[in-house]
């Protein structure tokens, strides 16, 4: 009975690490429109897709990645960041 109840537990141990991992994947990149031909739709569309990025992003270095990972995921995310802020002035000049 001892073996079986910790077969289980080691099991179910396992499964749950699984499942924590699967959660653990980096976020798309979201779509970028060019601010010279969008619409303020686009551009907002645009914010909200990389307001949800951002926030995927930060679970995802929450998740426990190696440091070098977690270095290159937040410069990226700075990154998507300021191309959607270029973007976004460049949107602006334009009206």
């Amino acid at each position: 009975m001892r073996d079986t109840l910790l077969t289980f537990i080691l099991l179910a141990g396992m499964t749950m690490t699984g499942c924590v991992f699967a959660a653990c994947t980096q976020p798309a990149d979201p779509a970028m429109p060019s601010g010279d031909s969008a619409s303020g739709a686009d551009m907002l569309k645009a914010k909200k897709a990389v307001e949800a990025y951002v926030a995927d992003m930060e679970k995802y270095l929450s998740c426990g990645i190696n440091n070098s990972e977690a270095k290159r995921a937040d410069a990226e995310m700075k990154s998507i960041a300021d191309r959607y802020n270029q973007e976004l002035r460049t949107y602006k000049a334009k009206s």
